[in-house]
C-alpha cells in the first residue's frame, strides 16, 4: 500500500482558499483564476490542484498542457519521482490531486481526452499495469479521506477491465486484495475474497459505478448505460420482452441520469435512441421501433447543446438532420448551428457539410 501521510494541512489551504479568493471573488471569474495561480505559486496545495485543473481543461492556454497539469498534480499531491522513476509521498497532500494523478496514469495514451497528449516522461516509463496498480492504492487512499465520486468511478472502471482481460486480472488481483476487499470505500463495501475471480471484479465495479452515479457523477451513468446496452443486445437474443423492456428501462434510466445533467454525449444517444430506436455497444446493435419518439429526442438532442463539448456539435447535426424543418425558414439559425459544429468538431463539420 501507498505509504499515503495526509495531515490537516489540506484543510488548512482550503480554509485559506476560501477566504482570500471564493468569498472574494467566486469561482470562474478572470480575477479569482489569476489569484489560483498567485496562491498556488506561494504553496497553497489547494490552489495548486485547481490551477492544474485550469491547464488540464484548457481554461489556460499551455503549449504541453497536459504534462505542465501533471506536474502540479504531484505537486499538490506532495509526490516526488526521483530520477529512477521511485516515488515518494510526503504528509501535506490534497486527496483531490491523487485521484486526478490517477486519472492520467490510466487515460495516458489510453482513453479520454488524453488520448492522443504530448509525452509525459514519468508516465510513458510506466507499463499500463503498472500505472493501474498504483492508480488503484491512489484512489483508495484519497477515499479513506475524502468522498470523491471521479475516484468511485475509476476503481469502478479499473475493476471492470480486469474483468474482462485475464492477464491484466492476474496482474492486478492482489493489489484489489490488499485495497479494496474488506474496506468501506463511501458506502461500497467489497467483501473479502469477493475480487479472486473475473466475475467478482465484473460485479464490483458496477457496486462502484452506482455509488459514483448516485453521487451525480455523469462518466458513472454512461458507463452503467454501456453495461446495460450489452445486456440488451445479448438479452435481445435468448430472452422474452419483459426481461428485455427491464434491461431498456435501467439503460434509458442511466443514461437520463446523466442527460438530465446536460451532460452532451448522454444526451445525445438518448435523443438517437428516441429517433431510431438503435442501441449500441460493443457487441453490436439492436433496433427497437416502439421506443421511438420524435418528441423525446427533440428534447435531449437540445439538451446536449446547452453545455458545449466537442459531443455537442453531433447534437447539433441530428438536430439538423432529423429536423429540417426548423431551419427551412430560418437561414440565421442554420449557420449558428453550422459555426457551432465547425468550432467544436471539425470532423463532424464536414459530414454535416453533406446533408
Amino acid at each position: 500500500m501507498v505509504n499515503f501521510k495526509c495531515n490537516d494541512q489540506y484543510l488548512k489551504d482550503m480554509d485559506e482558499y476560501t477566504e482570500k479568493i471564493y468569498k472574494k471573488y467566486g469561482t470562474a471569474s478572470h480575477t479569482a483564476e489569476r489569484e489560483i495561480m498567485i496562491m498556488a505559486q506561494n504553496g497553497n496545495r489547494v490552489a495548486k490542484k485547481m490551477y492544474a485543473d485550469m491547464i488540464f481543461y484548457k481554461r489556460i492556454l499551455r503549449k504541453n498542457a497536459y504534462r505542465e497539469a501533471f506536474g502540479l498534480y504531484l505537486e499538490a499531491a506532495d509526490v516526488r519521482i526521483d530520477t529512477d522513476g521511485k516515488w515518494s509521498f510526503g504528509a501535506g497532500a490534497y486527496p483531490l490531486s491523487y485521484w486526478m494523478i490517477a486519472f492520467c496514469l490510466v487515460n495516458y495514451r489510453r482513453g479520454s481526452f488524453i488520448k492522443d497528449c504530448e509525452e509525459i516522461s514519468v508516465i510513458e516509463r510506466m507499463q499500463t499495469e503498472e500505472r493501474m496498480a498504483l492508480s488503484v492504492e491512489l484512489l483508495c487512499c484519497a477515499l479513506s479521506y475524502v468522498t470523491i465520486p471521479g475516484a468511485l468511478n475509476l476503481i469502478g472502471r479499473i475493476l471492470y477491465e480486469a474483468g474482462n482481460d485475464k492477464e491484466l486480472f492476474d496482474i492486478l488481483k492482489h493489489t484489489f486484495s490488499k485495497c479494496i476487499e474488506g474496506k468501506d470505500y463511501a458506502g461500497v463495501y467489497v467483501k473479502e475474497g469477493s475480487l479472486g475471480t473475473i466475475n467478482g471484479c465484473c460485479d464490483a465495479s458496477e457496486l462502484f459505478y452506482k455509488e459514483a452515479a448516485k453521487e451525480g457523477y455523469v462518466y458513472a451513468s454512461n458507463n452503467l448505460a454501456l453495461k446495460e446496452a450489452d445486456r440488451i443486445i445479448t438479452l435481445a437474443e435468448t430472452s422474452d420482452k419483459d426481461t428485455v423492456k427491464e434491461a431498456v428501462d435501467s439503460y434509458v434510466g442511466y443514461l437520463k441520469l446523466s442527460a438530465d445533467r446536460y451532460e452532451p454525449y448522454a444526451a445525445n444517444r438518448l435523443g438517437l435512441f428516441y429517433m431510431t430506436g438503435e442501441v449500441i455497444c460493443k457487441n453490436g446493435r439492436i433496433v427497437l421501433k416502439e421506443y421511438i419518439d420524435r418528441s423525446a429526442a427533440r428534447e435531449y438532442f437540445g439538451k446536449a447543446t446547452v453545455y458545449l463539448t466537442p459531443d455537442s456539435a453531433w447534437a447539433f447535426y441530428n438536430l439538423i438532420k432529423y429536423f429540417h424543418t426548423e431551419y427551412d425558414n430560418n437561414i440565421e439559425l442554420m449557420n449558428e448551428h453550422m459555426d457551432y459544429i465547425k468550432e467544436l468538431n471539425p470532423a463532424v463539420y464536414n459530414i454535416a457539410m453533406e446533408l
